[in-house]
């Protein structure tokens, strides 16, 4: 007998595993949130996952990323990560879109004709997500964003919402701004009250830049946080832990 989620069938049933290994996810963004969100659904024997990523892996990417060490520097996120799901579950089908989501969702969502049980949005590009909700949304597809979890240092501040009822985090304002007005109502996203601290960019960040150290990637310009292992990693596993529960109806 397979003893790899016989721990968790313990809690779900066995009916619940085979409920998992028949799902489809598709998760957007596999950076510090992303890669514990994807290793959480693998590790929880979900049987379909595509990831979404046009990354690379940087040093400034191990502190707080899954698939980031020395040996990985370089490497496509998704790509090592593909390696990690299969090492935890070889039965797993994974399938990789190395994209920037931007204009191209509907190409990206229907690119494997996969009917997706679940969206899950760790975008840290505003108006990709934007983009990326809207047309959700519009296609009655069920998704969860991830809001601002950098310059944070408490994960148990960390909650499960929809997007009306958040407050103090900066990136669910201005995503609940713009969604009003789109009339883009009750998306659910993990987000967290703790007030964002101001980082120290006195040596390495005295001007902004493109967010990683690496030549030749034209990477968006964006404001660069400073970033922990623990709280955008606690923020992936709630997100995980919300889709595997809606998936199973369990409250």
């Amino acid at each position: 007998m397979n003893q790899t989620f016989s721990r968790f069938s313990m809690l779900v049933g066995e009916n619940g595993i085979n409920k998992l290994k028949n799902s489809n996810i598709i998760v957007f963004g596999i950076g510090g949130v992303g890669s514990y969100t994807v290793e959480s659904l693998a590790r929880s024997g979900i049987g379909n996952i595509t990831m979404v990523d046009f990354d690379e892996i940087s040093e400034s990417n191990i502190n707080r990323q899954l698939h980031s060490l020395h040996s990985t520097i370089g490497k496509s996120k998704v790509e090592v990560m593909k390696e990690r799901i299969l090492d935890i579950n070889p039965e797993c089908n994974v399938r990789l879109i190395k994209e920037l989501a931007y204009e191209n969702i509907d190409g990206i969502l229907n690119k494997y004709n996969m009917d997706y049980n679940f969206v899950i949005d760790c975008i840290d590009i505003i108006y990709c997500k934007i983009n990326l909700i809207e047309y959700c949304y519009n296609n009655n597809l069920k998704i969860i964003s991830s809001m601002g979890f950098g310059n944070k240092m408490h994960p148990e501040m960390i909650e499960i919402s929809i997007i009306e009822d958040t407050a103090v985090c900066p990136m669910a304002r201005t995503i609940r701004r713009i969604l009003n007005k789109k009339n883009i109502k009750n998306l659910p996203v993990v987000y967290s009250r703790e007030k964002a601290l101001v980082p120290d960019k006195s040596t390495l960040f005295k001007e902004e830049r493109l967010t990683e150290f690496r030549e030749n990637n034209k990477l968006p310009n964006k404001i660069t946080p400073g970033s922990n292992a623990f709280v955008p990693g606690t923020a992936g596993l709630v997100l995980s832990s919300y889709v595997i529960r809606n998936i199973l109806e369990i409250d």
